[in-house]
């Protein structure tokens, strides 16, 4: 059976998890900064067709994981405007901040006001439900994914989701949760399908943000900028960030097999095509452009 065929046959009878049909279906999302608006309408989409409870588990990768809390908790929709309406400011994205060393990139605003006050995340429901919430994040030291879960309160919550989303320089120093000190996912796994397969789930349901593999030469700014200070972090991750787009590719490569890295689950991508929107993009109309492609595609995806 595909994922699809599984997914609406437990919507249609109403099950939640865990769900007793012999599969176990997670959602990877994909993030990637201002690109996650592609995910969240994504997610937006699978809200809106009735699928919110039938998954197994839910996995996030940098924002991916705070369109994944929106989505648990049943505000999917909600989530997605905080792109084109919220974040898309230089309350959120200024340049100029890093002329006097600090964040470009401001996750207390985003977290703090515009999930906490704006568009206030239901982190009671998220928190529980059924479906249990994975946000992938960095681990500074080991230069390994680590797998954030069990949260047991709202403040917990948040801290894993502002850890797995620091980009590194751009978003700050790295955030510290129990000693251990993280950044952002994508600079371990950037697409959550390798620690959801890992973790045996039979099929998984990739929300993707990038139509293909990305550049593979990095950008000035992550050149000039992110990679010198990124090195007084961490040497191995810097080489790591400027060297990201192989790894990238190869994930890809996997996924678009139809199957996860170690072969054994079963991968349907989502992804949108021919839709270029940057990581720090704060064009409004290109923004709900993105939201909608990505709705789309899911909801084509399971009307086909």
């Amino acid at each position: 059976m595909t994922v699809f065929t599984i997914l609406k046959a437990r919507r249609d009878r109403g099950s939640r998890a865990p769900h007793g049909d012999g599969a176990s279906v997670a959602l990877a999302v994909e993030g990637g900064a201002m690109r996650g608006v592609i995910s969240a309408g994504m997610v937006s989409g699978l809200e809106e067709l009735g699928l919110t409870d039938a998954f197994d588990a839910v996995y996030g990768s940098s924002g991916g994981a705070i369109n994944a809390a929106y989505f648990l908790a049943g505000q999917a929709r909600l989530g997605t405007r905080v792109y084109y309406e919220d974040i898309n400011s230089r309350h959120f994205i200024d340049f100029r901040r890093a002329l006097v060393g600090r964040p470009v990139v401001d996750l207390g605003f985003l977290l703090g006001e515009v999930a906490m006050r704006r568009k206030v995340l239901d982190t009671q429901r998220v928190l529980t439900s059924p479906t249990p919430l994975s946000v992938l994040a960095t681990d500074v030291d080991t230069g390994s994914p680590r797998v954030l879960r069990g949260f047991g309160t709202r403040e917990a919550l948040l801290a894993a989701l502002r850890a797995g989303a620091t980009m590194p320089v751009v978003a700050g120093p790295p955030r510290e949760i129990e000693g251990a000190r993280f950044l952002d996912a994508s600079l371990s796994e950037p697409i959550p399908v390798p620690t959801a397969e890992a973790e045996g789930h039979t099929h998984v349901l990739a929300l993707l943000t990038r139509s293909g593999a990305m550049r593979p030469r990095p950008s000035a700014f992550d050149r000039y900028y992110v990679g010198p200070r990124l090195r007084r972090v961490s040497p191995d991750l810097a080489s790591r960030y400027l060297n990201r787009a192989g790894p990238y590719a190869a994930l890809l490569r996997a996924i678009d097999t139809g199957r996860g890295p170690l072969g054994r689950a079963i991968v349907a991508p989502l992804r949108v095509n021919g839709l270029l929107i940057g990581k720090l993009e704060r064009d409004g109309a290109r923004l709900e452009q993105g939201a909608r492609a990505g709705r789309d595609a899911v909801v084509r995806a399971f009307t086909a």
